[in-house]
C-alpha cells in the first residue's frame, strides 16, 4: 500500500500502528452482507449444514481480497469524517 494518495496527498497511516485495524470490524460486517443472503436460502431450502458450510466459505474466499480492500477503503472514510487531517 502507498503512504500517501497520489492525488491529494492524504497519509494513510496516522500516529498509531496497525491503523487499519479497524477495518477489520468493516470486514466483518461486509463478509456478513455477503454470505448471510446464500446462505438464508440454502437454509430455507433445506441443505445440510455441511453444504451451507462450504458454499459460504467458499463465497468469503472467493469475495475475500474485495472485502478486504472496501473495508480499508470503508474505514478510511470513516475516519476522515470524525478526524480530518
Amino acid at each position: 500500500m502507498r503512504q500517501n494518495c497520489g492525488v491529494c496527498d492524504l497519509r494513510f497511516e496516522r500516529q498509531e500502528p496497525g491503523y487499519f485495524v479497524g477495518a477489520l470490524y468493516f470486514a466483518y460486517g461486509l463478509a456478513v452482507l455477503v454470505g448471510a443472503p446464500p446462505a438464508a436460502y440454502l437454509w430455507w431450502k433445506g441443505f445440510s449444514i455441511g453444504i451451507n458450510a462450504l458454499v459460504i466459505t467458499g463465497e468469503l474466499i472467493l469475495f475475500s481480497p474485495w472485502i478486504f480492500q472496501y473495508s480499508r477503503i470503508l474505514f478510511l472514510h470513516l475516519d476522515q469524517f470524525f478526524d480530518p487531517i
